[in-house]
């Protein structure tokens, strides 16, 4: 479903369940799935999740690949969970999507779909998620993260590395529609590009962490306040669009030839170069 398709969902399931005497009743389930590591050095992983509670982390078994665990009503939801080893048993691909079924309506009491997937911390991971509404929490320490995409359509995200990623990550999107963003230790997951797009809220984006090359950073928002910490062993230069410089904060910054460099640009090892485009709201840099 796309981002904006989220703006109407309200107004479309009060009109679905207007008939308050047909109150529809829940019947939350649980399910879990096990995939034991085979052969596997690389996993391609497609998560689609309308509606609920989303975390995703690291497993604490070794022997295996992936672990989940669902709890979801299945009078309205219907989950689809495919794996395939590829012809040599070396790239893995995990999907799951949880669909939604044609009993909609007003439900009598009110429980909220969860899944929580774990991902084996050895086997290089491309993320692909897509989050409707609910809240989303990605725990990625301890996971080697070699590419991430991440949709969030409406509430608050969750992002944390604590832990220096193994492996290379070459790019890293998170797009957000309506709702509150916070990333801490992003500096820790090792990317070459990382893209944020926002749509309607502001975010936290904290790059601190274990810096191992220079990267490029692209922020765009329509409406919200983004704030940004930077470590101060890694130098920046700021390119902004011209239409909101009047929102601009920064601190330890120089402008030279229509750009905006930090103090420290010239005397750090790695450096990022960061582009900046925002609508309605205001962008701050600071430093840790």
């Amino acid at each position: 479903m796309k981002r904006a398709g989220w703006l109407f969902l309200p107004g479309l399931l009060l009109l679905a369940g207007c008939d308050f005497d047909e109150r529809l009743r829940t019947d939350m389930v649980t399910l879990s799935r096990t995939q034991q590591l085979g052969n596997e050095k690389e996993l391609t992983s497609n998560i689609d999740f309308d509606i609920g509670s989303l975390e995703i982390t690291a497993t604490d078994d070794p022997g295996v690949l992936y672990s989940l665990d669902l709890e979801y009503d299945r009078a309205s939801y219907t989950p689809e969970i495919h794996y395939d080893s590829g012809g040599s048993g070396e790239a893995g691909t995990f999907r799951f999507d949880l669909d939604s079924s044609h009993m909609i309506g007003i439900r009598r009491d009110s429980h909220e779909n969860r899944l929580r997937l774990a991902f084996n911390g050895s086997v290089p991971v491309r993320l692909k998620v897509s989050a409707g509404v609910g809240g989303a929490r990605l725990s990625l320490s301890g996971m080697k993260v070699s590419e991430m995409e991440f949709d969030a359509g409406v509430g608050g995200s969750q992002i944390s590395s604590y832990e220096p990623n193994p492996v290379s990550c070459d790019h890293i999107r998170i797009r957000n529609g309506v709702g509150s963003v916070k990333g801490t230790g992003l500096g820790n997951l090792n990317f070459r590009q990382f893209e944020f797009e926002g749509g309607v809220g502001g975010a936290n984006l904290d790059f601190s962490g274990e810096w191992r090359r220079d990267a490029e950073i692209r922020i765009r928002v329509g409406v919200g306040g983004i704030s940004v910490l930077m470590p101060r062993e890694v130098g920046v230069r700021l390119e902004a669009q011209k239409n909101f410089l009047s929102g601009l904060h920064l601190e330890g910054f120089t402008l030279r030839n229509d750009h905006y460099y930090s103090d420290n640009y010239d005397d750090t090892r790695f450096k990022v170069v960061m582009r900046v485009d925002t609508g309605v709201g205001g962008f701050k840099i600071s430093w840790i």
